[in-house]
């Protein structure tokens, strides 16, 4: 039975301000967002514009000066099994093979050392690594190293994936191939995501909903929701998707509101 919208998670982070050590200034002030199970919400901005501090509280991997983050309205103090998080460099254990790096958050979660590496396997075959459970860690391409990565991420069952960056070291070529990769895993997983990036089309063509943040100090000035995404779930290709004249319209829209009072 599907779960109705009123009994999934979310994650909310109320009135958040951010200040690091020795920095005169807070990174983050008085900012609040929510993402609900199912959503795939992008965070986008100028460098500098406290990103990836927000993406980290979120985490559990920084505490905030001041406001609160919570699941259901359960405290947010460290990392936790709810929340996968996927960095721009892939953490993988060079040590291991790919499937043990897949088994490795298996077997956090107690999953029965016969069982591990079926599972490991099928989801390598989620994110379109068939046969590769063998390979060594440093034999794998970027993107590939990222997909594993992801499978990494998804074996642990999350609530909520976070993502930093995770397409920024890649190549035009394979970050194309790697956001349709997300679209896919997003349309068949009950998580939420929160993703961090500067691209704006792929923010415009992963994200239901779009939230810029601006610097100085870090805070969100503005927010819209999109359908692109749902979109290519439903079929339609991206080359199309990217060539409406609606998205377009979208790109400009995105790209006055990051950029919004820059100076040269």
């Amino acid at each position: 039975m599907a779960k109705r919208i009123s009994d999934m998670p979310q994650l909310s982070l109320d009135d958040i301000t951010i200040h690091y050590d020795g920095q005169p200034h807070v990174a983050v002030a008085q900012t609040s967002l929510a993402v609900a199970t199912g959503e795939f919400v992008v965070l986008t901005g100028r460098s500098g514009c406290g990103k990836t501090s927000l993406l980290n509280v979120a985490a559990g991997l920084v505490e905030p000066l001041s406001g609160s983050a919570t699941i259901d309205g359960r405290p947010i103090t460290t990392p936790g099994a709810d929340r996968a998080v996927v960095f721009q460099n892939d953490a993988l254990f060079p040590w291991l093979s790919v499937r043990e790096n897949v088994a490795f958050a298996l077997r956090m979660r107690g999953v029965a050392p016969g069982r591990r590496q079926a599972q490991a396997d099928a989801l390598l075959r989620k994110v379109r690594l068939d046969n590769s459970g063998d390979k060594r860690i440093w034999e794998l391409s970027g993107g590939m190293r990222q997909r594993v990565g992801l499978a990494r991420a998804l074996a642990a069952e999350p609530d909520f994936l976070l993502m930093d960056e995770p397409l920024g070291a890649l190549d035009a070529l394979t970050r194309e191939r790697m956001q349709s990769l997300l679209l896919d895993i997003w349309a068949s997983a009950e998580a939420g995501v929160l993703m961090v990036t500067h691209g704006i089309e792929e923010a415009l063509l992963l994200g239901t909903r779009i939230v810029v943040m601006a610097p100085g100090p870090g805070r969100i000035v503005w927010s819209r929701k999109a359908a692109f995404g749902r979109r290519y779930a439903d079929g339609e290709p991206i080359a199309s998707i990217k060539a409406d004249p609606e998205f377009i319209a979208a790109r400009a829209e995105l790209s006055a509101a990051i950029f919004e009072g820059e100076t040269v």
